[in-house]
């Protein structure tokens, strides 16, 4: 991460006082800043030449901790716009200097990591390419992807994706607003059915799971249970938008970034940006 905004300086930032062994310095106010260049010692540490803004008003080290989350590093990083939600619902209007440097900023945003390769994703491309971008994604996340879908013959799904303890059987739909309906339904839970089986004599993997992939749903999108309860398996929605930040955080994260964590997504709803930040943490 540090090598990727090192080319990206000058930038915003944040100081946030902590505590340090029998000190604690975070009922002092947090403080704007402005990074204006990153290098390396021999050591291979990063060195900051940070310039101090100003001070803000109104709310303590603690409290924008608690805000974001916290982190048990020293130095992490943190996406820009949930940084200014978090400034909107605390009053806080950043002072002059940081607001034009914010502006020039869009390159940082956290899309300029992503290849237009990935980003066609969220465009309006074919359905085959819709389906081998998903498997490319899912790929880069660290699954072994079986991809099924157009590259097979058969009533079969998009694909398969394996981790050391569990599976997720994958269905894209190239489409918003999609709906859940009855042939889908029955499509998904015969899908996870005969994947049980296919997984349980290939590996031991215990638990399964099932996952739609779209570019938005439906609002009354309300089958999913049903599926649960035919397949005894939970399932997971996807918009396209945040699996493309799923593989942001990846980039970001780098090792941090465990397969291990992504069941705690497995939530039988839509998955949101703010659902992705909550398990995984400490990026840009």
């Amino acid at each position: 991460m540090i090598k990727h905004l090192k080319s990206k300086t000058p930038l915003l930032g944040i100081g946030l006082y902590i505590k340090q062994k029998l000190l604690n310095f975070t009922s002092q106010a947090p403080c704007f800043l402005i990074i204006k260049g990153i290098t390396e010692d021999e050591r291979g540490v990063p060195q900051f030449d940070i310039h101090f803004v100003k001070k803000m008003e109104g709310v303590t080290s603690s409290q924008f901790l608690s805000r974001i989350g916290g982190s048990p590093e020293l130095f992490f990083a943190f996406p820009q716009d949930k940084i200014l939600d978090i400034l909107q619902k605390l009053g806080i209007t950043p002072p002059s200097e940081w607001g034009a440097l914010l502006e020039e900023e869009t390159e940082l945003s956290w899309q300029s990591w992503i290849g237009k390769r990935f980003l066609s994703l969220s465009e309006n491309i074919s359905n085959d390419y819709y389906e081998d971008r998903v498997a490319e994604i899912f790929g880069a996340l660290d699954f072994e992807v079986e991809q099924m879908g157009h590259k097979r013959q058969g009533e079969l799904p998009d694909g398969i994706l394996y981790s050391k303890d569990f599976a997720i059987v994958y269905d894209c739909k190239n489409r918003p607003s999609y709906y859940l309906d009855t042939k889908d339904r029955r499509a998904m839970t015969s899908y996870v059915e005969d994947a049980k089986r296919r997984i349980g004599e290939r590996q031991r993997i215990g638990r399964v799971y099932f996952a739609l992939i779209a570019h938005s749903f439906d609002e009354q999108l309300d089958n999913l249970g049903e599926i649960e309860r035919a397949t005894s398996s939970k399932g997971i929605l996807l918009t396209s938008h945040t699996l493309l930040y799923l593989l942001f955080k990846k980039l970001s994260l780098g090792s941090s970034f465990l397969l291990a964590d992504f069941e705690k997504l497995i939530s039988s709803h839509v998955i949101t940006i703010d659902h992705v930040d909550r398990v995984y943490r400490g990026t840009t």
